[in-house]
């Protein structure tokens, strides 16, 4: 996981500088790893899902965003169960 968490960091770097595309592909490398190493329902595999769909947002692709979101809201839905308070 510390290569997917370099991965993803380095998306959130250059997300913060606006430069999504390449956001994206870090993104993209850090959920493929997730993905490989904690399977489809871990938190870390939510969150990246999550900050996927930030960047699509941001670059007005709200369809696509919203699958993005709509992973991430199923994990934390499974993970969590419907009545906790970070879902």
């Amino acid at each position: 996981p510390d290569v997917a968490w370099s991965y993803f960091s380095m998306g959130c770097v250059l997300s913060n500088q606006v430069k999504y595309k390449e956001a994206m592909k870090m993104f993209r490398q850090a959920l493929e790893i997730r993905l490989e190493v904690l399977g489809n329902h871990h938190q870390q595999v939510a969150y990246t899902y999550k900050r996927m769909g930030f960047i699509l947002t941001k670059q007005n692709q709200h369809t696509k965003a919203r699958v993005m979101y709509q992973q991430a809201l199923d994990i934390y839905l499974e993970f969590h169960g419907e009545g906790h308070e970070d879902v």
